[in-house]
């Protein structure tokens, strides 16, 4: 379970959005918001430190599949068998093709709301949870055809 939890694209979806609302909270947002910077920053760290203590429990709990904090491969390819990495080159894949239409197509959006401060993080918040809705979506059929 805590495997799962922490392999999750929606662990990597909330990590995405953590990381863009700080971006926005410390470049784009109006000064009426600056009394709560403190706050956001608090917890971030807060959810960022709850994080790591997650993955300590779990590689006390797995020292034969311990996760690395300072790894910087994603926890979705950490492929075990063939049949795992045929199924992340499939999602890969998919991920590829959205890419190649999604980008110019948000590049575009951005270019027609220019007048919006936030679009161009809320671009990237978009295309990253699309990547991880197509990712996670292409596992799990993979997944639930194996069981069924």
């Amino acid at each position: 379970m805590l495997s799962r939890m922490i392999r999750s694209p929606f662990t990597a979806l909330a990590i995405l959005a953590l990381t863009i609302g700080l971006l926005w909270m410390h470049f784009i947002a109006p000064p009426s918001l600056e009394p709560y910077r403190p706050w956001v920053k608090l917890g971030a760290l807060l959810l960022i430190t709850l994080f790591i203590i997650l993955v300590l429990i779990h590689n006390r709990r797995h020292p034969h599949n311990k996760l690395s904090l300072l790894s910087w491969t994603p926890y979705e390819f950490k492929e075990e068998d063939e049949g795992m990495k045929w199924i992340t080159l499939q999602a890969c894949r998919k991920v590829y093709m959205f890419y190649y239409f999604a980008i110019p197509a948000g590049a575009l959006l951005i270019a027609v709301f220019h007048s919006y401060s936030f679009m161009p993080l809320l671009m990237l918040f978009v295309l990253g949870g699309c990547q991880y809705w197509i990712y996670w979506r292409e596992i799990r059929k993979y997944l639930q055809q194996e069981k069924g």
